[in-house]
């Protein structure tokens, strides 16, 4: 397990400046995408909750009592 964790390191290391850079920009632009849709996700938490109870009532409604 140590030999692969150090094997990974070097190859981290052979990295060129360039392809790191660009990696880490990834990495911020994923971070960032993420943490925008938890912040959607939150703010729209009430309304879309709403939204299912009110189409689960009149699913429900349409459907036959004897279900």
């Amino acid at each position: 397990m140590l030999k692969r964790f150090s094997h990974l390191l070097d190859r981290l290391y052979e990295i060129k400046s360039d392809e790191g850079q660009t990696t880490v920009e990834y990495a911020v632009v994923l971070v960032l995408v993420v943490v925008m849709a938890i912040a959607v996700f939150a703010v729209l938490q009430g309304g879309v909750s709403g939204v299912m109870t009110d189409i689960t009532n009149k699913l429900t409604a349409l459907l036959p009592s004897s279900l």
